[in-house]
């Protein structure tokens, strides 16, 4: 059996068991998080005799784990701020086994800090020093006050025993004070080892002698009471993870840890990357992220975990969420490139952006992830192009290219589910075709063509474009395809040609050509008409500003007028006039399809070459492990 539940222990053994290294927290842990009122809470509910719930260990005993994987100490003198994480532990070559804290780090570094160390937090209305400073932010014991129970006190808490944090002033400050008797949990713990039957005389009685509390009942029960929950007691109830396959580990890790804040499995990656980073990886990686997320010329919203995957990627290395491809080795390549990888990603979003893709549109972030390979490694004078791909001066058919097919991806949903082998395959492509003039659209269309990923678009697919309503999220893509030879140096909008103020039902019934024409009316109404791609295009600032809400004739027959009824792509026959709207419509829609027939690739003009390449592209099996685990961010498509 892989998870065996062993004999309880108490509480004496456990920290004995921390004093000596027996116990130790894996780097998957996050900090210790508690405040002191769950610390109290805990001990009030360890006095009270409530359950406080079976811990989960993991038997370290495989060599390669000790000397591979980073492992830590139990926090003992906490401070808010300045000492808020465990110091490493070297186990490399260590022969000794030990157990690794999977469930539980919170509960029993707040029982290790209450019995053995301290918890420092600042001073109310105090400025935040620069530096640990005691006079600010001093040490903290907790106590117990023995002469009498909370529910004597006029108090709407819930406890029963008065546990506090004081710190040495504030303990003397209460000496002497009616109903007042402070006893610190460091000198119970030290309180020597003996038989139960000589509990109440040789310690009980001797030690409440010191404070004249040897005829206070309360005082009697309450120690006793606290002794033996420390030394006799067995409340320390766990089970032990025997496996290991570290990636097991982590699953047991996840979901021993599913209740509170939910963890992912790119969490505890993150964990590990960072156990094995010498700098300071989570800053590095949330300072990029939101760069990414807050920067004018970006703005996507990306997480750690899409972070990891692309550092794998542009790293070449195994893309997987594995252990495995997070090792020291590893870590220390991606962070020996990070410069160029940060720089890289945030090259990639502004190409991205420059593009006309916002947040809201790049649904599936993992879209950019084969662009920022791409630019990672394709070279133009000896120098990767993402130095240079946003310089309106060079690589505008790159550009072009890129726009091809980042709009193509997103009208087809292709990254959408799972897509590590999409990637790898992307990998591969771009790989073997870097020597290519520009980005390998055409040899990434025809690798796919005839699997789930096809790039392909049949006539009834472009039909459905076309319907595509203004707002949705598809929108800028489909007239980004429509219109590749815009000036790059202008921001366009999306726009109706026919303003949506004419199809208002008040404005048509004013109009007389649709009297008595119920079915012509209808057509006007009908969003899918005058809210759908025909009636829409992209206008740049200035044309946008000048179109107001003009109709059509009025904007294209005034003066200074930049756009033209030829930017329309419909014939001079054909009249802008609201009344021959449904005309507009008509021969708009048919240009247009014919249009997206020439800027994508269709089925049936690469159904020969798929003769020999049609079969299914599935998800290969070990992809499937940790889908539910691994948390995306909010709008990735993995």
């Amino acid at each position: 059996m892989p998870i065996e539940y062993e004999k309880p222990i108490t509480i004496k053994e456990s920290i004995e068991k921390i004093d000596s290294k027996e116990f130790l927290l894996p780097a998957i842990q996050r900090k210790f998080v508690w405040q002191p009122h769950q610390i109290i809470s805990l001990f009030d509910s360890m006095m009270r005799g409530y359950p406080i719930n079976t811990f989960m260990m993991w038997n370290v005993e495989a060599l390669q784990i000790k000397n591979n994987f980073k492992f830590y100490s139990f926090l003992d003198n906490y401070c808010q701020r300045f000492n808020e994480s465990n110091s490493p532990f070297i186990t490399l070559g260590r022969e000794k086994n030990f157990k690794a804290i999977i469930d539980g780090q919170q509960r029993l570094t707040s029982i290790y800090i209450g019995l053995r160390g301290t918890y420092a937090y600042k001073k109310p209305r105090a400025w935040w020093p620069g530096h640990w400073d005691h006079n600010v932010l001093p040490p903290r014991n907790l106590y117990i006050n023995l002469f009498k129970s909370c529910k004597d006190e006029d108090s709407d808490s819930l406890l029963e025993y008065n546990f506090q944090f004081l710190t040495d002033s504030q303990y003397k400050r209460d000496e002497g004070k009616q109903g007042i008797c402070w006893y610190r949990l460091h000198d119970a713990y030290k309180l020597p080892k003996v038989n139960l039957s000589q509990i109440p005389f040789k310690i009980v009685l001797p030690e409440l002698k010191k404070y004249g509390l040897e005829d206070n009942e309360f005082a009697q029960a309450t120690l006793t009471k606290l002794y033996t929950l420390i030394n006799e007691e067995k409340i320390i109830h766990y089970y032990t993870e025997t496996s290991q396959e570290i990636d097991h580990v982590l699953d047991v890790f996840i979901r021993t840890n599913s209740g509170g804040t939910p963890l992912s499995f790119s969490d505890l990656l993150m964990s590990i990357a960072v156990a094995n980073w010498e700098g300071d990886a989570r800053k590095d990686i949330d300072q990029l992220i939101k760069q990414v997320q807050q920067g004018s010329e970006m703005g996507f919203s990306i997480g750690r975990d899409w972070v990891l995957k692309t550092c794998l990627m542009l790293t070449g290395a195994d893309i997987r969420f594995r252990v495995k491809n997070f090792d020291s080795e590893q870590v220390k390549t991606i962070e020996n490139n990070w410069e160029k990888i940060s720089n890289c990603i945030i090259e990639t979003f502004k190409l991205i952006k420059f593009l006309g893709i916002n947040d809201h549109s790049l649904r599936a972030k993992n879209a950019a992830i084969p662009i920022a390979y791409y630019l990672y490694n394709k070279q133009d004078n000896g120098t990767a192009i993402y130095y240079s791909i946003n310089n309106l001066a060079y690589h505008q058919e790159e550009r072009k290219e890129i726009s091809r097919w980042l709009h193509m991806v997103i009208l087809k949903g292709t990254f959408g589910g799972q897509g590590d082998s999409l990637l790898r395959k992307m990998r591969e492509i771009i790989d073997n075709n870097l020597n290519g003039p520009i980005f390998p659209l055409k040899q990434i269309v025809e690798e796919f063509l005839g699997k789930n990923k096809d790039l392909c678009f049949n006539e009834d697919y472009l039909k459905n474009l076309l319907k595509i309503q203004h707002g949705d999220a598809r929108c800028r893509s489909v007239l980004s395809l429509l219109n590749p030879d815009l000036n790059e140096s202008h921001i366009y909008q999306i726009d109706h040609l026919h303003p949506k103020s004419a199809f208002s039902k008040d404005e048509l019934i004013k109009c007389d050509f649709l009297k008595n024409h119920e079915d012509l009316l209808h057509f006007y109404l009908n969003p899918e008409n005058w809210n759908s791609i025909p009636n829409l295009h992209l206008l740049n600032s200035s044309q946008n500003s000048s179109k107001n809400d003009r109709s059509l004739a009025e904007w294209l027959n005034g003066s200074n007028n930049t756009f033209q009824k030829k930017d329309l792509f419909i014939g001079d026959e054909i009249s802008l006039e609201f009344k021959e709207f449904k005309s507009f419509f008509n021969a708009r829609y048919e240009t247009l399809l014919k249009k997206l027939k020439k800027r994508v690739y269709l089925s049936d003009s690469l159904t020969n070459s798929a003769s020999s390449n049609a079969e299914s592209e599935n998800i290969e099996p070990d992809e499937i492990e940790h889908v539910d685990e691994m948390v995306m961010d909010s709008t990735d498509g993995l």
